[in-house]
C-alpha cells in the first residue's frame, strides 16, 4: 500500500500538492467560520479532476452537510483515480526505459 501511494516521485508530488491544498482549505474554513467555496476549493477540484469536476457544480450550487460530504468523497475518489493513473503511467515508462538499455 505504501508503494501505491508513494511509489514514485510523480505520485508523491501529486499527493503533497493535494494535501497542502486540503490543509489550506480546512484551515481557512476553520479560521473564518465561513464554509463558502474559496480559491482553495477550486484548486482542490482542479487537482482531483476529472472525478471531482463531475460533482463540483452540485457542491457549488447548494449548501449543507450533504454537499460537503459529496465534495470530500468526490475529492477522495479523484485522488485515488489520479494516483492509480500516475502509478500506471510511471510504471509503463519505467518498463520502456529498462527495455531500451
Amino acid at each position: 500500500m505504501t508503494t501505491f501511494f508513494g511509489g514514485n516521485w510523480a505520485t508523491r508530488g501529486y499527493l503533497f500538492a493535494v494535501a497542502i491544498t486540503a490543509v489550506i482549505l480546512v484551515g481557512g474554513n476553520l479560521a473564518t467560520g465561513n464554509h463558502e467555496p474559496s480559491a482553495a476549493t477550486i484548486y482542490l477540484i482542479g487537482l482531483t479532476a476529472p472525478v471531482s469536476v463531475i460533482f463540483a457544480p452540485i457542491f457549488l450550487l447548494n449548501d449543507g452537510w450533504l454537499t460537503i460530504a459529496m465534495f470530500w468523497l468526490s475529492v477522495t475518489a479523484g485522488v485515488l483515480l489520479n494516483t492509480l493513473l500516475l502509478n500506471t503511467i510511471m510504471g509503463e515508462v519505467g518498463k520502456l526505459r529498462s527495455h531500451r538499455t
